[in-house]
């Protein structure tokens, strides 16, 4: 048994402006143990190209949105073709039963010349499943020792062969481990294909759930998914979809890279986002613009908890892992005790090898950390390691200085090198004064 489809699609500008995506329906038949997915088009893969079509799977369980049932894959434009069994997949894609019904391929129109571009798709239903492409991941492995409360280092940002780096998740692990690291968030694009394989990889690193949200308006990273969070919004009342349906599941939400060429965040900071990446390892001085526009919001009384990450591709070269590093302070070394200290803003991000500064507010024999609301109740003395620079709602303020938290809203510290623009040393999340 053999069920087959060669499509020819041309794709315009005039499609691309209706949606984002496209999808190219086929038929499964009962018995089906393989499917075999692939598509082409002028100048695919080439840097620079006019086109860039991305590819991705839907199963008959549907593309219901926000919470996209039917998801069974996505490896946006990094990948030619993909196969699908119940025993394995292609990194990107989800393996399991493969139900008989409609299906469909999901084009994304991420690029479209004037001319519009030629898409060819070609499926492939197999009877016999055939040797899987990737295997089912092995039995879980108990994980790092968890010390209880305190601070755990690690990496926000890093991406393996489950989207667009080549390096496989086993690999990621490693590196986190020689890296030191207590933690690695592991964000690939569009997919959930890694999640099974995480408890398996490492019995060193504590490897986080994520995955980057990356649509052609801007990246948002989500950490402590079970399952996916939706990339197909385009409008901003889409967007606030999402993000409701994802907090509603515990994530905690970022918006990634903001100000990075091609990869700006474009919907702007007035949705519920939990946090915001103010130090990005790739892109240098224009985190200055994003570690402005997080001072605004926490000015207003935005609680957005600034993190970093290295945007690590595994296997390619030009962006270290850990660099900048994430100091968390959480009450376990646990993904929910992670993702819980992300949430709280229990946050430092430092260049690599730096220990996390310690910033404290006293008052009356009592003391408040990075995340704490100090209660009203008169003033308070910061303290915090020498040179550096004390921040609030106000502006900057002496070291070792008495404040009414509740005037100035805030404080946060930074650490730079005399005469440096970027990186800094360490910046930190906010001891707050208000509620």
């Amino acid at each position: 048994m053999r069920a087959s489809l060669r499509r020819r699609i041309l794709l315009t500008p005039a499609d691309r402006e209706r949606s984002a995506f496209v999808t190219v329906p086929f038929e499964v038949p009962p018995g089906t143990s393989r499917i075999e997915l692939g598509y082409g088009y002028e100048g695919q893969g080439r840097p620079g190209a006019a086109s860039v079509i991305d590819l991705g799977l839907i199963d008959p369980r549907g593309s219901a949105f926000p919470r996209f049932p039917g998801f069974r894959g996505w490896s946006g434009s990094a990948r030619t073709r993909a196969v699908i069994t119940t025993r394995g997949a292609t990194p990107g894609y989800l393996p399991g039963p493969l139900a008989p019904g409609t299906w469909q391929v999901l084009l994304g129109l991420s690029r479209v010349p004037p001319k519009g571009v030629e898409v060819e798709v070609q499926v492939d239903a197999l009877e016999e499943a055939g040797e899987p492409p990737h295997p089912l991941p092995g039995p879980p492995r108990p994980g790092p020792p968890d010390r209880g409360r305190g601070w755990y280092v690690g990496d926000l940002h890093a991406h393996t062969h489950h989207s667009d780096a080549p390096g496989s998740l086993a690999e990621l692990a490693a590196e986190a481990a020689r890296a030191g690291l207590d933690f690695l968030a592991v964000t690939d694009h569009n997919t959930t294909s890694h999640l099974p394989h995480l408890r398996a990889c490492s019995d060193r690193v504590l490897l986080v759930p994520g995955e980057e949200v990356t649509t052609t308006r801007g990246h948002m990273n989500a950490w402590g998914l079970d399952r996916l969070v939706d990339f197909r919004w385009q409008t901003d009342a889409e967007l606030r979809a999402v993000i409701d349906e994802a907090r509603t599941r515990g994530c905690v939400l970022s918006a990634s890279h903001p100000v990075s060429p091609g990869m700006s965040w474009t919907p702007g900071y007035d949705l519920p986002l939990d946090a915001l990446e103010v130090w990005h390892g790739p892109s240098g001085e224009r985190n200055l613009e994003t570690l402005a526009a997080w001072q605004g919001l926490l000015r207003a009384g935005r609680r957005v908890v600034g993190l970093g990450g290295s945007d690590h591709h595994c296997g390619r070269p030009g962006r270290p892992l850990a660099s900048p590093t994430v100091w968390v302070l959480a009450d376990s070394l646990t993904v929910e005790g992670i993702v819980e200290g992300l949430r709280m803003g229990r946050v430092v991000i430092v260049a690599p090898g730096v220990p996390p500064p310690h910033l404290v507010a006293e008052r009356d024999g009592r003391r408040w950390e990075i995340g704490d609301t100090v209660p009203p109740g008169g003033r308070v003395r910061v303290r915090c390691p020498a040179g550096t620079r004390l921040v609030t709602a106000l502006g900057e303020v002496e070291p070792d200085a008495e404040l009414d938290l509740a005037e100035h809203g805030f404080v946060r510290g930074e650490l730079w090198e005399p005469g440096r623009r970027w990186p800094p040393i360490a910046l930190t999340n906010p001891i707050w004064g208000r509620p």
